[in-house]
């Protein structure tokens, strides 16, 4: 049992690493994807003013406000296909293969350790009255979306900030769905599992 304990918190800190940079990967991805061929992803970056571990690293002067809000977007949207695939093993007969709770480790820390997170330092965070756009920039996630939203539609930052909140909550909701869905499937295939040998013997 302890054992069990130390390995899962073991997996939890690899995981959180991984996720991180996977997160960063994904602002990188969505960048490139939407036309900025300069962004890159880097493991450590210093400068003289700040300093920078696992970020990703874009032109947003070449973006549109609605680019820059997908761009920022890209990295929970990179964690949460961890989380779905995790759910989609957590449901089929790969589960007998992957420890359950490895499968639930990944999905807490990528729906409260990454997207409840930026949501929180999104609402902790002003948005800021002016932000600099240009080459090798790096943002604060919701933060910027925030910013090039209010940019964009010319919202108040209380009005996006109730959006991100409503929006958060729903996903949520579609999530814990999802759990639900597939922990009630895998303990279908388990009690048939445990049936088979039963049938057999008639």
């Amino acid at each position: 049992m302890a054992w069990r304990i130390v390995r899962l918190v073991l997996f939890a800190i690899a995981f959180t690493f991984l996720m991180i940079n996977w997160h960063e990967i994904g602002h990188t991805v969505v960048a490139r994807a939407l036309g900025d061929s300069s962004a890159h992803y880097v493991l450590y970056k210093a400068t003289a003013t700040s300093s920078c571990a696992g970020c990703n690293l874009y032109d947003s002067a070449q973006l549109s406000d609605s680019a820059n809000i997908i761009v920022n977007f890209g990295g929970v949207l990179f964690t949460q296909i961890l989380a779905l695939v995790a759910i989609l093993l957590m449901a089929s007969a790969a589960s007998r293969v992957v420890p359950s709770g490895m499968l639930w480790t990944v999905i807490v820390v990528t729906w409260l350790g990454d997207l409840i997170f930026q949501v929180a330092q999104g609402l902790a965070t002003a948005v800021p009255v002016n932000l600099p756009r240009g080459p090798e920039m790096s943002y604060t996630d919701f933060t910027a979306i925030m910013w090039f939203a209010h940019d964009m539609t010319g919202l108040s930052a209380a009005t996006l900030r109730l959006i991100l909140i409503v929006g958060a909550m729903l996903y949520s909701g579609l999530l814990a769905l999802a759990v639900w869905w597939a922990v009630k499937r895998r303990r279908s295939s388990a009690r048939e599992r445990l049936q088979q040998p039963a049938l057999a013997a008639r």
